[in-house]
């Protein structure tokens, strides 16, 4: 290559670079300046059976919200009206009255009753069109999961636009439960959605086209009721009430078998057309295409949308049949292409969607971002595969990794940032910040480099693989904080009451890392007393264990075979949550067993929250932000939505407390 050539390519370079950092750059500002407008209008929604998200769109405090947040079972069938109050983001609580629901879409209105702070005006946020929104577009979610707490704002997430119908946007924001009714925003701040619903897989997020407010506003105002929501597939399509066999990928519905001389062949609907509207209305998933259907006639001509040969075209067919149960309960390949499919979203080696986040064109725009820890990162494996990575703390090969996944290995070793593998020594380890200090015999390091700033909310976020290379992106949805689980006390065991004596339990199972599993408890001792007081059940055990700090020792009573023992044990902080809204992957070590969060994912005195979606194994190396710089070591999965970093001041502190503990014990062994 001539000396030109080169200087050449690596102008071009050296511009794509900062094209791309100026892209990052340019989303990153957008959003923090419409989080700090929209932030003082998202509400946590009770009717006091439970807690959703709301967000006020008008100075006298029209709140939107999902339908299925204010309209429960028995509002529905004995028209209980039960009390709803909303509470914003300062502590103020105020009172609504439930105006309309469009149960079609899973769309509310309600109207704040008590009057604004002063004789002003609600903060409110603007409304968007969702018909101008495009697949691949950016937005960003919030939402108060569990209800409004005072340790943290608003969830934030972040991410594109996957889908675009009449009445459901589906984005990869992923949302949980108690998101419900929260707004879905565009970069400019206007409100696009309201979070609706999810399924285990984490980019299928759905959302109310905001432009069904828009439709229905005044039906809506006046508090009329109608619809029914759906939320699962009818199977409509394929039966002979359509006759359609349809293949989804990435939310596009392609025809792939047409029923002879069913409603669609007599159409003239072909194999190969891609659906795109039932009579004028369009649809953004499997489930939106079910509701559409759902609401026809049979014996009903209607429009149905495709696009053929590069251009949109029009049928007007004529519906069937509504199918029995005995068709509905026929296995078509239909149904095993979507088992296949699915199985294949909620894996670890899942197929990106052009449109997604994490899409690989996405991902380049991050490379300069990573370029300073390539060689910063290391992937630590045993003969099961992947175990977790590793943070390179110096040029000598100093490495801060995650404790409790190394802990389950009985033979790792390090895979290097150029492929080569080592041993490593265990330095220290310190089990309430679930790290472990490691050193390879190796001199070609490249430590990462610590911010020095805190991160703020709504910054962008990425994490390396083991190679350094940009893997996941995010954005820090809670700014760092104490985690309410570092104060409880925790054994580290799984209890059941037990069948022979009443009013005591049993042990069933210790978790790896568990202080019951370090100071000698086992699997099958009944628990008689802690601290000299009887255990009456398990949830009296549970409540009392939480009770004590963590480090605190307690003597456990317990009954092991025919003996009576004291157990002394130190309690750890509680380092499992009680989340169950995490989907399930296979775990690719052992394989025998479904996990998606870390076996230690909580307990942390410091951690700092992103929407990055983690597995287990790529959790233990650094978290970037746009500049390039570690802003915090990830060290767990918790749920669905939740990654935990340590930040990097806690980090550096922690890292050299290990490196101190190895100091002094080489001075013991010296006698220096």
């Amino acid at each position: 290559m001539s000396r030109a050539l080169y200087c050449l390519l690596a102008v071009i370079s050296a511009a794509e670079a900062r094209a791309d950092f100026v892209a990052l750059q340019t989303r990153q500002e957008l959003l923090l300046q419409s989080l700090e407008k929209v932030q003082p209008a998202v509400v946590s929604v009770s009717d006091g059976q439970g807690f959703g998200t709301g967000v006020v769109v008008s100075a006298d405090g029209i709140v939107l919200t999902a339908c299925h947040v204010i309209d429960g079972p028995r509002d529905y069938h004995r028209r209980i009206r039960r009390r709803v109050h909303v509470v914003f983001p300062d502590g103020m609580r105020v009172a609504c009255e439930r105006l309309g629901r469009n149960r079609y879409s899973d769309a509310a209105m309600l109207k704040i009753t008590d009057p604004p702070p002063d004789g002003g005006e609600f903060p409110h946020v603007k409304l968007g069109q969702s018909s101008k929104l495009f697949r691949g577009d950016w937005c960003f979610a919030l939402g108060h999961p569990g209800g409004r707490r005072d340790d943290r704002p608003a969830v934030v997430r972040f991410g594109r636009i996957l889908s675009v119908g009449d009445q459901t946007l589906v984005s990869d924001n992923a949302i949980v439960l108690g998101d419900s009714g929260g707004p879905l925003f565009d970069l400019h701040g206007r409100l696009i959605g309201i979070h609706s619903m999810i399924t285990r897989i984490i980019v299928e997020n759905r959302h109310v086209a905001i432009d069904v407010w828009h439709r229905d506003w005044d039906r809506l105002r006046e508090g009329k009721m109608w619809g029914e929501l759906h939320v699962s597939d009818n199977d409509l399509g394929s039966s002979s009430f359509l006759g359609l066999g349809l293949t989804w990928k990435h939310y596009r519905a392609q025809v792939n078998r047409v029923v002879a001389d069913g409603p669609a062949d007599r159409a003239g609907l072909r194999s190969g057309d891609a659906l795109i509207s039932i009579d004028g209305r369009r649809f953004a998933d499997r489930l939106g295409l079910s509701a559409l259907l759902g609401q026809l006639e049979e014996q009903q001509d209607i429009r149905v949308g495709v696009h053929r040969r590069n251009r949109d075209r029009e049928f007007h067919l004529m519906t069937g049949t509504f199918p029995d149960a005995a068709e509905l309960e026929m296995e078509t390949e239909e149904d095993l292409l979507f088992q296949r499919d699915y199985l294949n979203q909620i894996s670890a080696e899942r197929y990106v969607g052009p449109d997604e986040k994490r899409a690989p064109a996405i991902l380049t725009e991050y490379f300069e971002a990573t370029r300073s820890t390539q060689g910063g990162v290391v992937q630590i494996q045993d003969e099961g595969g992947n175990v977790c990575l590793g943070t390179v703390m110096t040029t000598d090969g100093y490495i801060l990794t995650k404790a409790s996944e190394v802990l389950r290995t009985s033979s790792p070793f390090c895979v290097l940032p150029d492929g080569s593998v080592s041993s490593f020594r265990r330095v220290a380890t310190d089990e309430t910040w679930d790290l472990m200090l490691i050193h390879v015999e190796a001199d070609e390091f490249t430590s990462v480099e610590w911010s020095a700033e805190p991160v703020n909310l709504g910054c962008l976020l990425i994490t390396p693989d083991g190679q350094g290379r940009p893997m996941r992106p995010g954005v820090v949805g809670v700014s760092v904080r104490p985690l309410e689980t570092s104060s409880q006390g925790f054994l580290g065991v799984r209890l059941e009451r037990s069948a022979y004596r009443a009013n005591q339990v049993k042990i069933v199972a210790l978790l790896p890392g568990g202080a019951a599993k370090r100071d000698g408890l086992r699997e099958g001792d009944i628990v008689l007393s802690l601290n000299g007081k009887d255990v009456r059940d398990v949830n009296d055990m549970i409540d009392r264990v939480r009770s004590f700090a963590p480090n605190t020792t307690v003597d456990v009573r317990i009954l092991r075979g025919d003996l009576v023992h004291t157990v002394k044990v130190t309690l750890s902080p509680r380092f499992v949550t009680d989340d169950r809204d995490a989907p399930l992957a296979r775990d690719r070590r052992s394989g025998d067993r479904e996990t998606y969060v870390s076996t230690h994912n909580s307990g942390f005195p410091e951690a700092l929250q992103h929407d990055t979606d983690l597995y287990p194994d790529q959790c233990g190396g650094p978290l970037l932000d746009i500049s390039g710089m570690a802003v915090g070591l990830n060290i767990a999965r918790a749920a669905r939505i939740i990654s935990y970093a340590l930040p990097a001041s806690a980090v550096q502190r922690v890292f050299q407390q290990l490196r101190s503990r190895e100091e002094q014990h080489k001075a013991r062994l010296t006698g220096n």
